[in-house]
């Protein structure tokens, strides 16, 4: 790899690494299980956004700042996501029926 790439790939890494522990500061009282996943997840996020905003022309500190802000919230789209699925998984047809807008028979 040239040296470029070396050091976004670096920088990135470690504003990923930041966000990550930022998360686990965040919310101290949740399982151990569930501060890893939240730091996964974060950690995934912020670096792919923070790879993929080096081709935008805006500066650092704004690409640090989306990186951030997208990592954050990719907890919450997945907590949301995770919820949705466990009340299909309870109730399949009564769920689709409830966003069709039918009513139960």
């Amino acid at each position: 790899m040239e040296n470029s790439t070396k050091e976004v790939f670096r920088s990135c890494f470690w504003w990923a690494f930041f966000i990550g522990v930022i998360t686990m500061l965040i919310r101290p009282f949740i399982s151990i299980r569930q501060t890893i996943r939240d730091t996964a997840i974060t950690f995934l996020v912020s670096m792919l956004s923070g790879l993929l905003a080096e081709y935008l022309n805006i500066p650092e500190a704004v690409k640090y700042g989306l990186s951030g802000v997208c990592g954050l919230f990719a907890v919450r789209l997945y907590i949301i996501g995770e919820n949705l699925l466990c009340q299909t998984a309870r109730n399949p047809v009564g769920w689709f029926k409830r966003i069709l807008g039918k009513k139960d028979d």
